[in-house]
């Protein structure tokens, strides 16, 4: 919560001060890096759309709205600008299974090729929506404004991914 009113106060003062944005970027880089990751699943366009998330957010901070939730917006940001990468390049996805530091937190290889391998059973909307709510930390509202869909839509693709992974370790 102390870092989402961080986010929060330095995205109000980026409005006047445009030396803020190397503050926000220390403070979101990684967290959207992992998130356009887990959707493009290339490093290399998972870096290039990383950078462009943090220019629209400097040309659109006009757009923020205080008392809002600052990591939200952000992550919408990002969605919007990998997803007009994809209709840009007429690709669905960009497959690259270079194992990298994906969770910095894994210590284990292996781990990280299992946590692919499940991730990889999933569509890329339902790989998104467990990204957001177990490694972002976004609510499940959140969430559903983000992709914009009807809450009990997000919450039944959740617990349907969770089954789908649960049935896969199973195997």
């Amino acid at each position: 919560m102390l870092r989402e009113k961080k986010l929060e106060k330095l995205l109000i003062r980026l409005k006047n001060e445009t030396d803020i944005l190397g503050e926000i970027y220390d403070l979101m880089h990684d967290d959207i890096y992992r998130y356009i990751y887990s959707i493009v699943k290339s490093k290399e366009m998972a870096q290039d759309l990383t950078h462009d998330t943090f220019i629209q957010i400097y040309k659109n901070i006009h757009l923020y709205k205080e008392n809002g939730h600052p990591k939200a917006w952000i992550i919408t940001i990002s969605r919007n600008i990998t997803y007009m990468s994809f209709r840009k390049h007429n690709r669905e996805q960009v497959v690259d299974y270079e194992i990298d530091a994906v969770d910095e937190g894994m210590k284990d290889i292996h781990d990280k090729m299992m946590i692919r391998v499940l991730l990889d059973k999933l569509s890329v909307e339902e790989r998104e929506i467990i990204i957001l709510h177990v490694e972002e930390g976004l609510t499940f509202k959140e969430i559903s404004e983000i992709m914009e869909m009807k809450l009990t839509t997000v919450l039944n693709k959740y617990h349907r991914s969770l089954k789908k992974l649960k049935k896969s370790l199973e195997e």
